[in-house]
């Protein structure tokens, strides 16, 4: 199974059934770069107005550092028969990709106060930096379901930034993607679960740990 293929071929050929069809679409819509991409520029978009030139700015260098870099890598790697696939299905394959964005997230940490942002983004990549180092030790033991700590990461955030209703809004989607992985065969309900922790209590510790130096 080729899944080099344009990407409409690729879904054809990785779903068995029209049943399973909605969870690869599930998947690849939600997957975390994505999920994050997009949350990080509405944040920087409804953000005051005399601030949302820098905050989209920064978003922007978020989007290309911590979300696309990781991607491209993949993609290369997926072309070029390096990994097996898009889903990186083995652990080993995503020891580099996290490293990827790591290393982005902490560029934008660098380059933060040249941008004069709002500091919520400060607080959003510090909690992603955590949580994908998390991701990257949590790999070397168990297959932990990134799709679940990313999603779960989002509702904790929102949830610490503009409260609890804001953040259970989104938890309709992190029941869906669990599902979705579970659909596709991607994970154990044990993975995700892992996955889920993760995503939750990495915004908590940032938060705790940036309150510590301020």
């Amino acid at each position: 199974m080729d899944t080099r293929l344009p990407l409409p071929a690729a879904l054809r050929h990785r779903v068995e059934s029209e049943e399973h069809l909605w969870a690869t679409l599930a998947s690849l819509a939600l997957s975390p770069p994505v999920v994050w991409a997009a949350w990080i520029l509405a944040i920087a978009w409804t953000s005051n107005a005399d601030h949302r030139h820098a905050d989209l700015r920064y978003a922007a260098l978020f989007v290309v550092a911590v979300c696309a870099a990781p991607i491209f890598f993949v993609t290369f790697m997926v072309r070029n028969g390096r990994i097996s696939d898009v889903n990186l299905r083995e652990s080993r394959e995503r020891y580099i990709p996290y490293s990827i964005a790591i290393i982005g997230g902490l560029c934008c940490l660098i380059i933060f106060p040249q941008l004069g942002a709002n500091p919520i983004l400060y607080v959003v990549t510090l909690a992603t930096i955590v949580k994908l180092a998390f991701m990257l030790v949590g790999t070397l033991f168990i297959h932990i379901s990134f799709h679940a700590a990313g999603m779960a990461s989002v509702i904790c955030a929102t949830t610490l930034m503009f409260g609890f209703n804001q953040g259970l809004l989104f938890l309709p989607v992190l029941l869906l993607v669990a599902l979705a992985r579970l659909v596709l065969g991607r994970h154990t309900p044990a993975q995700i679960f892992i996955g889920v922790l993760i995503g939750l209590l990495t915004p908590l510790g940032a938060v705790a740990a940036l309150g510590m130096f301020l």
